[in-house]
């Protein structure tokens, strides 16, 4: 036994000396560090040595793995970061279906729920088969069909008359909305005069203010609502005027007594709204956590099923009430309620 203890320490004292940089990377936690220098104390290594090993274990505990098993170093378990649902307006897990201005294939059994686009693709423009859409939903679905509305920034012919109201935005430096024209640059390239804060902010407002009149006309009862954010709209490389016409666009919702959700690709909203981004919502004085619905790509419904479980939001602190995919390149996008 003498002999092993003489050669561990034999060992280990030119590791320590001659090679700090594997030292100082090492998982040791100060409990081990400790033990380490009373063996070589209690085996009369040299106190020159000593000293030495003592300071290369002090700057490895700099960057010790904290002991699983001790009780003081032992790391505390990081709550999970997905939000549980509450209140969704959609059995949890129906299948369901989205349907836009350009929608062709129906479902030919009854679903779950619906989700039925007011727009025809971007704000101020109308889907003209809304009522139609709705109406077929409101059949075959087994809860009453929700809506969803495209958002975009303001820019180009949708924006004059949208940006003077609600707020006050006389103190705005941008170009007058009646001057909001394209010019073509030297590449071909079509430029718009960007738009302050506070216009965008009126602009997402008064783009939910349209498409909300356009529904009561089409005789949509109010429902739960959807914002689209996707890249294949115009948006501006600011985020804060892009995250302005979101909220915008939220508070008048909730001004109508209507809940409201973000449909977004996750990369995407990261590079429209910005990654610190969180709108948020009040409902007659509540105030309530803004869920989110995306993509997830080809899946079968039970891989559908088990990412609700294991996706998180892409806006902190929401909850995932959808999850859309499709079970092969051929097919119709389907939905799943978390």
């Amino acid at each position: 036994m003498q002999r092993v203890r003489t050669y561990l320490i034999s060992a280990l004292i030119p590791v320590l000396l001659l090679a700090p940089s594997a030292v100082s990377a090492a998982s040791l936690t100060s409990a081990q560090s400790g033990a380490i220098v009373g063996l070589l104390r209690a085996f009369g290594v040299d106190a020159a040595i000593l000293t030495r090993v003592e300071n290369l274990l002090g700057a490895a505990a700099v960057t010790a793995i904290p002991d699983a098993t001790d009780p003081v170093t032992a790391p505390v378990p990081t709550k999970s970061t997905r939000v549980p649902v509450i209140g969704s307006a959609y059995p949890s897990s129906a299948i369901g279906y989205d349907l836009s201005f350009g929608t062709t294939a129906y479902p030919v059994d009854r679903f779950g729920f619906a989700v039925v686009g007011v727009n025809r693709g971007k704000a101020f423009v109308h889907n003209s088969r809304l009522t139609s859409e709705y109406d077929w939903a409101h059949f075959a679905s087994a809860v009453a069909p929700t809506i969803y509305m495209n958002i975009n920034g303001p820019y180009g012919s949708t924006v004059a008359g949208h940006l003077s109201t609600p707020k006050n935005c006389s103190h705005a430096t941008s170009t007058p909305a009646s001057d909001f024209t394209p010019t073509v640059a030297s590449r071909g390239t079509e430029q718009y005069p960007e738009p302050s804060v506070c216009e965008a902010y009126n602009y997402g407002y008064n783009a939910a203010q349209d498409a909300y009149a356009y529904a009561q006309s089409s005789k949509v009862l109010d429902t739960f609502w959807w914002l689209d954010v996707e890249e294949a709209n115009s948006w501006s490389a600011n985020p804060a005027v892009n995250d302005a016409v979101i909220q915008g666009a939220l508070d008048y919702l909730n001004k109508q007594g209507l809940k409201a959700g973000i449909y977004s690709v996750p990369y995407m909203w990261r590079e429209i709204a910005g990654a610190g981004f969180t709108p948020t919502e009040r409902v007659n004085g509540t105030a309530f956590p803004v869920p989110t619905w995306f993509p997830i790509g080809i899946a079968t419904q039970v891989t559908a099923t088990n990412a609700c479980n294991t996706e998180t939001s892409f806006i902190p602190g929401s909850p995932i009430w959808v999850l859309q995919y499709e079970l092969d390149h051929t097919a119709i996008d389907q939905n799943i309620a978390c």
